[in-house]
């Protein structure tokens, strides 16, 4: 297991796994996730000549986590990537991001985009700015995102998700080849029809062991979901911040790591990203569902050094 550091940050810790030396890559994980998710990358990319920087995300972990809700937005989030790099004397990196980590990544692109000398994103496409508001669109055709209407709420969520934590995790973590009732993520358009998001949590998971699930649950014993959460309760504010991006194209090497069987982020939704991304490589893992950096471990690292090395 690696050994995490902790940036004091003023006032708002920052914690982080660092490996390697080299150019500075920054790995930012998503939801329900932490810095662990990305172990299997580690010590492959930091071997390949790279500096890894791997932070517990602002809400998880030992990293600063405030219960207001706006101290979330995208805005403070880039913030502290910002501020991460300034740490360790680095004046740009290369940022790499899964699931909510992944549009903190393209945040980064448009907020710092001089700090950023390249992106990748796994699962989650490039989001332009729209004219309509994202949580009203979202409230008017829910589908698979209807968990997110139902983490919109503070305490309704957390109170089911800590219920049982190690059954959470369980649940949660899945391979594709579960398309049960048991896998929570391959249902979420029921949640909020008298559903919770865990559905109906059943067994072990299949894509982590016992003690891989026990390092989760003790991530999250006492801390709870509501930071973590309290990133889905910043979509206006998101959306209003990111219009000043408006028809701005993010000109630096990006690669988009699709999976193919990933039910809420399918690789369909990251067509069309060459408008906005020139640069651009795309990568799909067949076989694969939502937690691709677990699930394909071998595959996204081979891909990721490669992607590396021509940037």
């Amino acid at each position: 297991m690696y050994q995490t550091q902790l940036f004091a940050n003023g006032g708002k810790p920052i914690e982080f796994v660092k490996e390697g030396s080299g150019t500075p890559v920054v790995f930012c994980h998503g939801f329900p996730e932490l810095w662990y998710s990305w172990r299997n990358q580690i010590g492959p990319v930091a071997a390949a000549g790279f500096e890894v920087i791997v932070p517990n995300m602002r809400g998880y972990g030992k990293s600063y986590s405030p219960v207001e809700s706006s101290e979330y937005a995208f805005e403070n989030i880039t913030a502290d990537m910002v501020a991460l790099l300034d740490h360790l004397g680095h004046q740009q990196a290369i940022f790499i991001g899964h699931d909510f980590g992944g549009a903190i990544v393209w945040a980064m692109g448009q907020h710092h985009p001089q700090r950023v000398r390249a992106i990748a994103s796994l699962n989650t496409p490039f989001t332009p700015y729209t004219r309509l508001n994202p949580l009203d669109m979202l409230k008017r055709r829910p589908g698979k995102f209807a968990y997110q209407l139902y983490f919109q709420e503070p305490g309704i969520a957390e109170k089911e998700l800590e219920r049982d934590l190690t059954q959470t995790f369980n649940a949660v973590f899945r391979t594709s080849k579960d398309k049960s009732e048991k896998n929570a993520m391959y249902h979420t358009e029921k949640v909020g029809s008298g559903a919770g998001f865990l559905g109906m949590p059943d067994g072990k998971s299949d894509l982590l062991s016992a003690e891989e699930i026990q390092i989760y649950v003790e991530a999250y014993q006492g801390k709870g979901f509501r930071p973590a959460l309290n990133w889905y309760r910043n979509m206006e504010t998101n959306w209003k911040a990111s219009e000043k991006f408006q028809g701005k194209t993010l000109d630096m090497p990006c690669l988009m790591i699709t999976a193919a069987e990933d039910p809420v982020l399918p690789p369909k939704f990251a067509d069309g990203m060459e408008k906005y991304i020139p640069n651009l490589k795309r990568h799909n893992l067949e076989g694969c569902g939502h937690w691709s950096q677990q699930e394909k471990p071998e595959e996204v690292t081979r891909v990721l050094i490669e992607w590396l090395k021509s940037v």
